[in-house]
């Protein structure tokens, strides 16, 4: 059953299903209304507070005034994603929360994946384009090292 273009589009997102796809179409509304992928991870409330003085930075809990619903959809979405690293074990997901949970915790490892699902889905609704893992950057070669 196709419900809309959007949703679906939504789906291709790792651990993405029907009714997290719908949640998520919905509680975004028109894609347009967010000028870039981080003004959408900021309303989804996945971006930390950030307090700045005398060249120190203290990076803050996220704001409360938040769309709770997408972000709820979002951090399930990350901890969906955390059960099943092991099928899905190679994926940017997989890694980019391991290599964040090594440094921090879980806690905050689950919010870095949702923000990437977050951004991720502005590029897939702006696009219009299915979900592609994001290209590692290569090192470019230099004389000395071949």
């Amino acid at each position: 059953m196709q419900v809309s273009v959007e949703a679906d589009l939504l789906k291709t997102l790792p651990c993405v299903g029907t009714v997290l796809s719908m949640v998520m179409m919905l509680e975004i509304g028109s894609v347009d209304r967010f000028p870039t992928a981080a003004h959408l991870a900021s309303y989804a409330g996945l971006v930390p507070r950030v307090h700045s003085s005398g060249g120190h930075t203290h990076m803050g809990q996220v704001c409360g005034n938040v769309n709770r619903n997408l972000k709820w959809a979002l951090v399930e979405t990350a901890n969906l994603i955390v059960v099943n690293q092991r099928r899905l074990s190679g994926t940017h997901v997989v890694r980019l929360y391991q290599r964040i949970k090594r440094r921090k915790n879980h806690q905050k490892a689950a919010m870095a994946v949702a923000r990437h699902l977050a951004e991720a889905s502005w590029w897939v609704l702006t696009r219009q384009e299915v979900y592609r893992e994001p290209q590692l950057a290569q090192q470019a070669l230099s004389s000395t090292h071949g």
